[in-house]
This record gives structure tokens, sequence and C-alpha cells, in this order.
């Protein structure tokens, strides 16, 4: 999934909902964090951020795991960048 995308509902049914991905491709891994897509390659080779993972021949970002890093990353005042 690339982007957040209508849950499939019943005509009949009025609300949409929307379902946050526990999951990213790297190109919306990269738009999350509004850097280039080679530098979220980087960020998945650190040793601070555990994060991603293969499936299949698929590189995906967990969402927790990127709000995670850059939770520590604002608590230690962005200086654990390289």
């Amino acid at each position: 999934m690339d982007k957040l995308e209508p849950l499939a509902v019943s005509a009949a049914e009025k609300p949409v909902l929307y379902v946050k991905p526990i999951a990213v491709r790297p190109n919306i891994a990269a738009q999350m964090l509004d850097i280039s897509r080679p530098k979220v390659y980087e960020l998945a080779a650190r040793d601070d951020f555990h994060g991603v993972f293969k499936f299949g021949g698929c590189t995906l970002f967990s969402v927790e795991g990127l709000e995670e890093w850059v939770r520590k990353q604002c608590a230690a005042g962005g200086t654990n960048g390289q």
C-alpha cells in the first residue's frame, strides 16, 4: 500500500474508514520523513534504526519504527544524524 486508501465497504454504508499502514515501501518512508529515497536506505543501514525488513524481494519500513526513530532524534536534540 503506497498511501492511505479507503477500506472497502458496501455502497449502503456511509462511513469511509482509513487504515494506517503498519509498513511502507521506501518511497513512502522517504516521503514521510521528507528525505530522498537514497537517504532512507542510509537510514535502513544505521545501527540505531530497527524498523526495516525484507518480505520477498521487497524492502519495507515499519511505520512504528520510523516514528520511534524520529522521537529518539527529537529527544537527542537532532544530534544523532549522520
